[in-house]
């Protein structure tokens, strides 16, 4: 649980510097924010989208992520799945936020979130019944900072829309369509007895997220 302990260390620092930051002078708008990740596209190759709105002091979320992948050629197996040769496809990562505005930048969120799993052999088509090893469904429950930034905020034209939003979330776990959160397989690439174990929606199979996202507000 190192990790967990990092991030909450993390997340502590982050409320105190956001916190101690100078609170803009300009009462703030109530805004609506459309926003595409950058990490997705890049990195899994599936896409993500995100709507937000912001009143004086409080954020509402919906975010919905879909056709990610994690593969060797993509290089985002690790652990269990690069060594029993297999990948997943995440048709489905989606849901809620709501959270409080520290100040103009920052805000923390807690995030219900749900996921769907497809695991297949790597390099194989996935969409044969006779290459999926299971697929299964997680829900996770979890914490989220969130550094807002509008570079074009003091123009006024279009370009005072542009916003950019940089994250890092913890999603652990508290439910998984899987028995015991694993099962049992015969691997016919390592010819043996296996277990795949429920993966994590984050980096590296674990619960912690980064993302840079970008999009545009509308002020009301």
């Amino acid at each position: 649980m190192n990790h967990l302990r990092r991030l909450t260390i993390c997340l502590i620092l982050v409320a105190i510097a956001a916190t101690s930051y100078s609170q803009s002078k300009t009462k703030e708008k109530h805004e609506l924010v459309f926003l595409v990740g950058t990490i997705q596209p890049f990195l899994l190759d599936g896409l993500n989208f995100e709507v937000d709105y912001y009143t004086p002091k409080m954020v509402f979320n919906y975010s919905h992520g879909y056709s990610l992948e994690l593969t060797e050629e993509l290089g985002t197996t690790v652990g269990e799945l690069k060594n029993q040769n297999l990948a997943i496809h995440i048709p489905i990562s989606t849901g809620f936020g709501i959270g409080y505005r520290l100040n103009k930048y920052f805000d923390i969120r807690i995030e219900p979130k749900y996921h769907e799993f497809e695991v297949y052999y790597d390099n194989t088509n996935r969409n044969l019944s006779t290459n999926q090893i299971t697929d299964y469904s997680t829900i996770t429950l979890g914490l989220g900072t969130y550094f807002r930034w509008k570079p074009f905020e003091k123009q006024d034209n279009l370009l005072k829309g542009i916003f950019t939003s940089t994250s890092i979330r913890f999603w652990p776990q508290i439910f998984s369509s899987l028995k015991d959160h694993k099962i049992q397989y015969y691997n016919t690439v390592n010819k043996k007895n296996e277990i795949h174990e429920t993966s994590n929606i984050g980096i590296a199979n674990t619960p912690i997220i980064f993302n840079i996202s970008i999009g545009y507000a509308i002020q009301f």
